[in-house]
């Protein structure tokens, strides 16, 4: 199965689900989008297909980038450009399979196979006796066999914006983290793909992966072991476009038929790589990525602790771009097709979010995040409106924080003699009502903040800066009502609700007289 001739890209089409080959997809303009069973999977598709026509049909400048854009590749020119990387992209070829080693075979007692189901991420390799199944995956069943192309995904998915199954360090392939992937989505699949394709020119004048030495993916150039070595390294400043796209330091193979993949064996592999690799589809801290340090990971990640919109100036904007003093402090700089999309097509834009949260032991996740988020035409312009929505939407769930820590401590105090007698909690240790009341409306703000945050930024305007502050805070009240309220039926909860219930009305009605961007 051939990822450049054959039909394994799972698109819907007028309701109808159907897979198509990439050849139909470039040189036909059909309405075709994306539909897999996940939304990660679905961006997972969406980059995968940016980087193998990247890499096969890049275009040399900003005018034959829009020529593509508008109007299909020829069968003839999409047969031409795909002739030599026919090898590279055959997911069963005898000696370069795509994303794999040829060389993995299976060990004394199949020591070293694995279910198909623990290539997606998320997922252990049985769902069904899984307590974290129900977050990643709509059903308890194990998959017990995928088709081909759904296999192809979940390696590259794996490889680039997850765990790498390469060896103890469990790091996430360039960018050893849990790093965020930031693509445009335009009218079409057809255009988005060309929307995040980066033109050679464009390349050329912003970074050196066009000229570096190794060009090649790692499934045709093994990494180099050093003499004396059981790890490959290789330097980043080494790697070029296809390689860094594309890279894959597990050492897998695939077990499957002509058309299904139904597990897969792996050895130890892993490849340091020193230095940090640009990510074109990721935004990245440069002073972080040019000083070096292997403790300072430049690379921007969803954080657990709040949504997606929280880091919003980082998706759209470079730190140079930024017209406020103390916003994004730390020096991000969007990924390099959204610094391409300005310049080429300047209007509105609507840019998909998405990456993993990382769990608290080595080789586990909390959680996926996946947002589409769309501003109208004159965005670049808007970096001081989205700074003050940002603040304001997280102050006031740091009002909403305060007031429902006071109702747990009031209600703590109430209950302080069915206390007496038990062991006291140690100095600065929160107890777990408080604990889990904070956790509770926290999630419950967040979640539904998201909805709020999508209306606004489709028309954000500065005159209505105020009524995105009461928006926020109405949310505040209502979470707070969510979690509270259940409480008031007993007697000596009630009073403890009305004073903090007060208290929040308080802090949100002076923060709603505040002049837009101040904080308290």
């Amino acid at each position: 199965m051939n990822l450049l001739t054959d039909d394994w890209i799972p698109v819907e089409l007028n309701k109808t689900q159907q897979r198509i080959s990439l050849q139909t997809l470039l040189c036909e303009d059909r309405d075709y989008k994306i539909k897999t069973f996940r939304d990660d999977m679905e961006l997972a598709t969406l980059q995968l297909l940016v980087c193998i026509v990247q890499v096969v049909f890049m275009p040399d400048d900003k005018k034959a980038l829009n020529s593509r854009w508008q109007s299909p590749l020829s069968v003839d020119d999409y047969q031409r450009s795909i002739t030599p990387y026919l090898d590279w992209f055959d997911v069963l070829h005898p000696k370069t399979p795509f994303m794999q080693t040829a060389s993995v075979a299976p060990e004394k007692g199949n020591k070293n196979w694995a279910s198909i189901q623990k290539l997606f991420m998320g997922l252990p390799e049985k769902s069904s006796t899984s307590g974290t199944s129900s977050a990643f995956f709509d059903s308890t069943d194990e998959i017990v066999s995928i088709p081909l192309g759904d296999a192809a995904i979940a390696l590259f998915q794996q490889a680039t914006n997850g765990f790498s199954l390469g060896g103890k360090f469990y790091s996430s392939g360039l960018k050893r983290s849990m790093p965020l992937t930031t693509l445009i989505v335009s009218d079409n699949l057809r255009k988005s793909i060309w929307c995040n394709v980066l033109n050679r020119e464009f390349l050329q004048q912003r970074t050196s992966i066009l000229s570096a030495e190794l060009q090649k993916p790692t499934w045709i150039i093994s990494p180099t072991v050093p003499p004396k070595s059981k790890m490959a390294d290789e330097k980043a400043h080494q790697i070029g476009l296809a390689r860094g796209l594309f890279w894959q330091q597990a050492k897998l193979k695939l077990e499957a038929t002509k058309t299904e993949a139904t597990g897969f064996y792996k050895i130890n592999g892993m490849c340091d790589v020193s230095g940090y690799w640009e990510h074109p589809h990721t935004p990245i801290d440069i002073a972080r990525m040019q000083a070096d340090n292997p403790k300072e990971k430049p690379y921007l990640s969803a954080q657990g602790n709040q949504p997606l919109w929280g880091q919003m100036l980082s998706y759209f904007f470079s730190d140079k771009d930024i017209k406020t003093v103390d916003a994004n402090k730390e020096g991000a700089s969007r990924a390099m097709v959204v610094q391409q999309y300005q310049e080429v097509w300047r209007t509105g834009i609507k840019l998909a979010v998405g990456g993993y949260i990382k769990g608290g032991s080595t080789e586990s996740l909390a959680g996926r995040r996946h947002e589409l988020y769309s501003l109208s035409s004159g965005w670049e312009a808007k970096s001081p409106e989205m700074d003050r929505l940002i603040k304001m939407g997280l102050e006031a769930q740091r009002k909403l924080d305060i007031a429902v820590s006071q109702f747990a401590d009031l209600a703590e105090t109430k209950f302080k003699d069915r206390r007496e007698g038990k062991k006291k909690q140690p100095t600065g240790k929160e107890g777990h009502f408080r604990k889990n009341l904070r956790a509770k409306a926290k999630q419950c703000y967040f979640d539904n903040s998201e909805a709020i945050m999508h209306s606004i930024l489709k028309n954000l305007a500065l005159d209505d800066i105020a009524h995105y502050q009461k928006l926020f805070s109405d949310l505040a009240r209502q979470v707070f009502e969510q979690i509270v309220s259940p409480y008031e039926h007993e007697d000596k909860m009630l009073e403890p609700a009305l004073s903090s219930r007060q208290y929040l009305s308080n802090m949100l009605n002076k923060l709603n007289k505040q002049p837009t961007g101040a904080s308290a």
